[in-house]
């Protein structure tokens, strides 16, 4: 299976894939982890967001083909790159789940500032500029309010991946 784990930065996407992960058997892979892998000082440009999406989905096949399940963490903020998650799923006759991560934007911006995350760059000012190109979902998506508990999310999650 594939879960994209989407939302604006400092949604506590990464929170929620690690914890996914453990509970599902599942390997992550980040675009903020494979951004500074790629680049020694990104731009966030069109081009280097290619690059790193690019490879993103390059491991996730990888990693589909020895029949592993796989979660995508990253903002996925346009309907190109959550198509693309989708093609990659009926390549591999996988499913794949969209969990839609946001959080009140006070306990956002208090996250975003005592950020302690060495893979992400993302300030509130990208989180502004994200929250205004970022295209509404035609997918069905699982919500999550990250302001909850982290397990209860997870729990949320499970259930609507089991019962689909």
């Amino acid at each position: 299976m594939i879960i994209v784990i989407t939302g604006l930065p400092g949604t506590g996407k990464t929170t929620i894939a690690k914890a996914l992960a453990k509970e599902i058997d599942a390997i992550v892979f980040s675009t903020d982890k494979i951004r500074k892998m790629i680049f020694e000082t990104p731009v966030y440009n069109e081009e280097d967001k290619r690059r790193v999406y690019n490879e993103l989905f390059f491991q996730a096949e990888k990693y589909l083909k020895m029949g592993k399940n796989v979660i995508l963490d990253g903002t996925f903020y346009t309907k190109a790159l959550r198509n693309r998650a989708k093609e990659v799923g009926a390549l591999f006759s996988q499913k794949v789940y969209f969990v839609y991560c946001k959080t009140p934007e006070d306990i956002l911006k208090k996250r975003i500032d005592s950020r302690k995350d060495k893979f992400s760059d993302a300030d509130y000012n990208v989180y502004l500029g994200m929250k205004k190109i970022f295209e509404d979902f035609e997918e069905e998506i699982i919500e999550i309010d990250t302001s909850n508990p982290v397990k209860t999310n997870i729990d949320t999650i499970k259930l609507k991946i089991y019962s689909i």
